[in-house]
């Protein structure tokens, strides 16, 4: 190995290890009570969602997951079949997953 190549890879490494630092102490971060941090953790996140969702999938899953209605009392408030209901469920959790994995696939890939 050439003297360059070593120095190539010596510059790496030290760039994983500032990657590994930081995501370190982003973890520790999350662990502590830190109100406005998550806040705004929670607020980057559901703005994260509103824009991979369509409007409508946004809109049932919030009533489904964080309201805990059941898709016949969303079918009812928002007018639509209880089978559109189930289908932007099923489309908005599978929009959800990809979101999630390419996240933790690219997290796992930096700071592997």
């Amino acid at each position: 190995m050439t003297e360059e190549e070593m120095h190539m890879k010596t510059e790496r490494l030290s760039e994983q290890a500032a990657n590994r630092a930081a995501y370190e102490q982003y973890i520790a971060e999350l662990g502590t009570d830190d109100s406005a941090f998550r806040a705004k953790f929670r607020e980057a996140f559901f703005h994260a969602l509103q824009q991979q969702l369509t409007a409508r999938q946004y809109e049932v899953l919030w009533m489904s997951e964080v309201e805990g209605l059941s898709g016949k009392e969303i079918s009812y408030r928002l007018g639509i079949s209880q089978s559109a209901v189930s289908r932007h469920l099923t489309r908005g959790k599978k929009r959800l997953r990809v979101l999630l994995s390419y996240n933790l696939e690219l997290r796992s890939n930096v700071f592997a």
